[in-house]
């Protein structure tokens, strides 16, 4: 992991521009790039410019870029039009505006492969084929970010780490002894750690070129569940749902927050994660970013700590 200090940060000789800077990816970018962060409104970041993301107030505002570090996109799977507008709108008006000899680094998604991979372990050669309006949407604006000369792609697997509290709800039915296993379990699951990611776009800022898949060490859902029953001194989960079954329950709360109910707690996005078969190599990005992602179990005892930490003030 590189650890960089505010007096170290890397970019301080040139102009580097960050879209995305008050994600928790996109923080811990900022934590090792000296970039300009471009916000919606005011949040205190350093050197921060508050832009409404207009193509007039970008082409004013990056006419200097010599890099851009595109993160900032939607994952709300159930508001298509604005993951419409925030994935591929705004990356159009961001390459647009980018000056011709600009860098352009962007953060994609493993999920343009779909969720049933064309082969295992699936690399940068492996066919897409999208199957949700979220993947839909990053592969499109892939497409757009590949017709500007000088760009990196980065195909990120699912990210974890400190401050992903979206994962407290999983990790509490572990400590309970209420999780169910989706399927048998035998499923490897795309985990990557967040600061893994954050160091690939250091690197990138002097090194790669073309698409990159960014994903951990491939764990069966069982074993990863295993890890942490045993961080928490708790029996690893043995109860399971058929994948079909799940679906169908996330579908149903899906259908209810449509017509007007509370935000689903599972959506069939969070089934899929945990349910299907998924591998990566990731030796191009392996040989020419160095980056060389942790033990997964490594990360999940780092997140049962932080999750035993923040419980009772959830």
């Amino acid at each position: 992991m590189t650890d960089l200090t505010t007096s170290q940060k890397k970019g301080k000789d040139r102009t580097i521009y960050l879209t995305g800077a008050t994600g928790r990816l996109g923080q811990a970018v900022l934590r090792r790039i000296d970039a300009i962060p471009l916000v919606r409104k005011e949040h205190g970041l350093q050197n921060e410019i508050v832009t409404d993301f207009s193509p007039r107030q970008l082409k004013g505002i990056l006419n200097d870029a010599d890099i851009i570090l595109h993160i900032a996109g939607s994952i709300q799977t159930l508001d298509e039009r604005m993951m419409r507008e925030a994935n591929v709108a705004l990356t159009e008006r961001i390459v647009q505006a980018a000056p011709e000899g600009c860098r352009i680094i962007f953060a994609s998604s493993i999920s343009v492969y779909g969720k049933r991979l064309a082969k295992i372990p699936a690399n940068e050669k492996t066919a897409t084929n999208p199957d949700s309006v979220y993947s839909r949407s990053k592969l499109d604006a892939e497409r757009i970010v590949a017709a500007h000369k000088d760009h990196c792609i980065f195909r990120i697997g699912t990210i974890y780490g400190p401050g992903y509290e979206d994962y407290y709800k999983v990790l509490s039915y572990i400590e309970k002894g209420k999780m169910r296993m989706i399927g048998n379990g035998s499923n490897r699951i795309p985990f990557v750690h967040v600061d893994d990611v954050a160091d690939a776009f250091c690197h990138a800022l002097d090194s790669g070129e073309g698409t990159y898949v960014l994903s951990g060490e491939p764990l069966a859902q069982k074993e990863i569940y295993s890890i942490a029953a045993k961080a928490f001194g708790v029996k690893a989960p043995k109860g399971s749902i058929n994948l079909g079954a799940a679906m169908l329950i996330a579908s149903g709360q899906e259908l209810l927050y449509r017509l007007g109910g509370k935000r689903p707690t599972l959506t069939k996005e969070h089934i899929s994660i945990l349910g299907y078969d998924r591998a990566f190599d990731c030796a191009k990005a392996e040989k020419e970013l160095g980056f060389l992602p942790r033990s997964l179990e490594h990360g999940i005892i780092e997140m049962v700590r932080e999750y035993r930490s923040k419980k009772n003030t959830l």
